[in-house]
């Protein structure tokens, strides 16, 4: 073979060695390409995840798909679906709950939450906590520590609601009183002072919700350390004062005796130049008189400052087949940016303490709820919840309707009727 063809021999052979090797690792390359591209697709694969909420407002619904809408920029790969529980919410949840057909995250209240907590059908949020390094020391501790049990957190709380004083501004000023009470005897001698031409000083209700903040102001309870202690000598204390108010100072009364449905409708109707309630007196009282000048402020304190947390969480369901993307659910929707839209709407409060000074900028007429925050108390009393409800609401009850005379006496009944 001549020098020349040898050349271009090995020349070809050169060639045809790079093709074939450039072949080979386009090959390798796209093939490598084509597992990345499938793993992502993998980690991106349509997730649906169930939201159950029950029947409300059509603004606090607003609330919610706003969220979702906002959550979907964020994760376009989970498709969140809302279902809608009408009725009974706790005893339709618990029958989903036992037939495995219940959605993968929903609302619980603060009241009933020990019952669903002990019972092993929710799932901790512990390890998702640390997980996603969610602050939960921007929660208000009061709502946080409703949906803790037995050392485990088991919810996140979305929104929540405080006690606070409302007053008729115009009946204040008719009266010659410049500024809302801020004692138990303040509050006795304004009601004194407001109480004339068929208009009492004060509505009240016989109902735990409202006389238990007077209760913790005193310096008592109804519920520590897992017992009821519905009969302290401090809570006696307090409900004496409550219901002498109505029965022996005659500047109260309860929204019944005065032909009105709550505190809400007693007030509206200036039956009453004060009433205790809570942020949702404010959408009522736009609908039911918009022309009513009224002022909000803290409640009056006792022994110490204290008012009532009503809280509501969104929890996980334990048989959740896709618990990661749940959490992220939750973990938006009680984050600052799911937050803001409550913030934006004023229907409740925002539970991130963090995003609390601009509601109280954006609305600082609402500023006492926000301001009792610090010191409100849950509105939980373990698993004994509607058992000491409904005794101390009898309790109350009957010291108004002069069927005993003794507080003391009427806890103890209570006391007995809880079975403790």
């Amino acid at each position: 073979m001549s020098k020349k063809l040898l050349s271009i021999f090995v020349l070809t052979i050169f060639v045809l060695a790079t093709v074939l090797a450039g072949c080979s690792s386009s090959k390798n390359n796209t093939s490598s390409a084509n597992e990345t591209n499938t793993q992502k697709q993998e980690t991106a694969k349509p997730v649906t995840i169930k939201l159950g909420m029950w029947s409300s407002s059509p603004a606090e619904k607003k609330i919610v798909d706003d969220q979702i809408a906002k959550f979907k920029e964020k994760y376009p790969n989970i498709d969140v679906q809302i279902e809608t529980i009408v009725g009974d919410y706790m005893q339709k949840l618990q029958t989903e709950l036992a037939s495995n057909t219940a959605p993968d995250i929903f609302y619980l209240d603060s009241m009933p939450a020990p019952q669903l907590m002990s019972s092993g059908v929710l799932e901790p949020l512990d390890d998702y906590i640390k997980k996603y390094n969610v602050d939960v020391n921007d929660f208000e501790p009061a709502l946080l520590s409703a949906f803790q049990w037995e050392g485990k957190t088991y919810g996140l709380p979305k929104d929540f609601n405080t006690l606070a004083l409302f007053y008729n501004k115009d009946m204040f000023k008719a009266a010659g009183i410049n500024e809302p009470p801020k004692t138990w005897e303040e509050l006795r001698d304004v009601a004194k002072k407001l109480t004339k031409d068929g208009v009492k000083g004060l509505v009240l209700s016989a109902d735990l919700a409202r006389f238990d903040a007077f209760i913790n102001q005193n310096g008592g309870s109804v519920y520590q350390d897992g017992k009821v202690t519905l009969n302290l000598p401090e809570n006696a204390q307090a409900l004496d004062f409550y219901v002498g108010l109505i029965t022996k100072d005659k500047v109260a009364d309860t929204p019944q005796n005065m032909g009105e449905g709550w505190n809400g409708d007693a007030f509206a109707a200036k039956k009453a130049a004060m009433a205790i309630e809570g942020g949702w007196m404010i959408p009522f009282l736009k609908e039911k008189a918009p022309d009513l000048n009224y002022g909000i402020a803290e409640l009056p304190a006792g022994k110490q400052k204290s008012t009532m947390a009503f809280t509501v969480a969104y929890v996980m369901n334990k048989n959740s087949k896709h618990k990661d993307e749940a959490f992220k659910l939750i973990e938006f929707l009680t984050g600052k940016e799911g937050q803001q839209f409550v913030v934006d709407s004023g229907l409740a409060l925002p539970s991130r303490k963090s995003m609390q000074e601009g509601f109280k900028e954006k609305y600082p007429e609402r500023a006492a709820f926000v301001d009792g925050a610090s010191y409100a108390v849950p509105w939980q009393f373990g698993l004994y919840g509607t058992k000491v409800v409904d005794a101390a609401n009898k309790a109350c009850e009957a010291l108004i309707m002069k069927q005993i005379s003794s507080a003391q006496q009427a806890l103890d009944n209570a006391q007995k009727e809880v079975g403790q």
